[in-house]
């Protein structure tokens, strides 16, 4: 399949919506951030990840209703926090 741009392969456009969380656990780390991404990513496509403050993120993955906030909270175990976010 031809490229489409340098950092692209055709078909790797988004074309559906997205579902963004606030998710939050103190003190979080670089680990903790991969537990977050690793875990998010057994169900849907994490396309945005970005920091808040060092307690809290926010991340958005394709909207193919694989998580809600509980679900990903009960995934993610522990001290972690997790919020529906509405723009």
């Amino acid at each position: 399949m031809a490229k489409v741009h340098e950092s692209y392969d055709a078909g790797q456009f988004l074309t559906g919506s997205l579902t963004h969380f606030t998710v939050g656990l103190t003190g979080m780390a670089a680990s903790d951030m991969k537990h977050l991404v690793e875990t998010a990513g057994t169900r849907a496509t994490v396309v945005i990840l970005g920091a808040i403050d060092s307690d809290a993120v926010r991340i958005a993955v394709e909207n193919n209703g694989a998580w809600t906030d509980a679900s990903l909270d009960a995934a993610l175990g522990g001290a972690w926090t997790v919020a529906d976010f509405a723009y």
